[in-house]
């Protein structure tokens, strides 16, 4: 592992690699001490540290994730961060590694300090973004704040319109996640009852997401409170008073007995969604949890040791990277052109087939849900560096997927969605009569891991 102050980054971009060649491949999927590539600490004064970027992986050079901002970033997070999108990309197949940043802004900062604080951010970070890190929004940076850290390091951010429904698209994963958990577990949509946590850019869709498919929500959280109605709450008037009142929409909603926070974990509900801050749920709370599934829209809300608490308790637990992959998957469909009605239903036949399979795998194999996503992850991870050598060669990329795939449909169907993508604008005409055989192609491909699956077959 690389330790570097922002001032000294001249040569790690180089060193960069040889250091990956060196990390141990067991220690590369550890969720309890994860040990990064690389750990970069932003300074700039007058404030003194202002952030981290953590490089967890890197897969054909590249890596992945987003800037988060708030006032008690530290590098413990942002290092277990980094790894859980080492996780996500590998469970999703993609050929990106691992990353994540974490800007340090005070409580109390204007908004002007902020803009100062993203500004510099990026400055520092240049190098690396121009090269090897693509970076994305999370909580405190939307898309407009990435664009602010992009331009101070040089870069022109490409307009991708569907970056601004990351939140909608990530909440939509966990619901298709919790769906699928409902009716593993034998609970019909308007039995089951569900607390989240959380009410921002994520909790507003996915308790919507709820409401039109005619689950229950019963508690909700803000960082001003919980409230709790056994007979569900009512998403029209959460959004108009949250619209007004923002977090302190939890005081003013009536038709709910206000709890306390800590509480809304207690709840005897089917379903969980932790979608708050990192670690929520520990060793001193999880044995209090009655639900009869965790399904997270937060990344790293569970520590190892609640983890092992809820499986003891027999609680179906589905990790952060396996649920919250919604955001990429989303607006990567919807930047090739697919409409949101075809977004929704490649997610959620993707989402319900991958787990469908690895809640099968973990039953067979007598473990939990979470231990068979990391061994997926890993394996995908693992076959992808493999294949790094050939990235920059097109002639034995395609040789290789053919001899992989036996196949030339999955050439086919790429070839297809590219049309599709290239002619939507252009040919409407054209575009119409693509989209069934792009919409199945586009879910085919998201789902061609699954042959890679530990004793599973496509």
């Amino acid at each position: 592992m690389i330790r570097a102050d922002s001032k000294d980054l001249e040569g790690i971009l180089e060193t960069l690699p040889d250091s990956l060649c060196g990390q141990n491949e067991e220690g590369l999927f550890s969720l309890t001490d994860p040990e990064p590539a690389l750990i970069v600490t932003v300074k700039e004064k007058p404030w003194g540290t202002i952030g981290y970027l953590v490089v967890d992986t890197l897969v054909c050079g590249k890596c992945s994730g987003g800037i988060r901002m708030a006032p008690d970033v530290s590098e413990d997070e942002v290092v277990h961060l980094a790894r859980a999108m080492t996780l996500k990309f590998a469970f999703k197949n993609s050929a990106l590694g691992g990353a994540k940043s974490g800007i340090i802004a005070p409580a109390d900062a204007s908004e002007e300090q902020k803009q100062d604080i993203l500004k510099a951010f990026g400055r520092h970070l240049g190098p690396f973004m121009k090269s090897v890190y693509s970076a994305g929004g999370d909580i405190g940076v939307g898309a407009d704040e990435v664009k602010v850290v992009k331009r101070a390091a040089g870069l022109e951010p490409r307009e991708r319109p569907a970056d601004y429904k990351a939140g909608f698209f990530t909440a939509f994963g966990v619901f298709a996640s919790a769906k699928t958990i409902a009716r593993e577990l034998g609970i019909p949509a308007e039995r089951c009852r569900i607390a989240i946590e959380g009410y921002g850019n994520v909790g507003r869709p996915l308790l919507r997401h709820f409401e039109r498919s005619g689950f229950k929500t019963v508690g909700l959280s803000t960082i001003q409170g919980a409230l709790y109605n056994p007979n569900g709450l009512v998403a029209d008037e959460l959004e108009r008073l949250a619209a007004e009142y923002g977090d302190r929409v939890v005081e003013k909603y009536n038709d709910a007995e206000k709890i306390a926070n800590p509480d809304l974990f207690k709840l005897d509900v089917d379903i969980l969604i932790p979608g708050a801050r990192p670690w929520c749920i520990r060793a001193d709370n999880a044995d209090g949890i009655r639900a009869r599934a965790v399904v997270t829209a937060a990344n790293i809300p569970v520590t190892r040791e609640a983890a092992l608490i809820l499986s003891q308790k027999g609680i179906a637990y589905v990790p952060d990277f396996v649920s919250t992959g919604g955001g990429i998957l989303g607006c990567s469909l919807a930047n090739l052109g697919f409409n949101d009605r075809d977004v929704l239903n490649i997610m959620e036949k993707t989402f319900a087939t991958k787990l469908r399979k690895m809640i099968a795998l973990a039953k067979s194999s007598d473990t939990s849900v979470e231990h068979m996503a990391c061994r997926i992850a890993k394996n995908n991870f693992l076959r992808l560096r493999q294949k790094q050598t050939l990235t920059n060669n097109q002639v034995k990329q395609f040789f290789s997927r053919l001899k992989e795939e036996k196949s030339l449909m999955p050439m086919i169907e790429r070839a297809a969605i590219f049309a599709y993508k290239k002619t939507r604008l252009k040919s409407p005409l054209f575009k119409k009569f693509l989209e069934p055989f792009a919409v199945s192609s586009a879910y085919r491909n998201a789902v061609r891991d699954v042959k890679y699956y530990p004793g599973i077959n496509p």
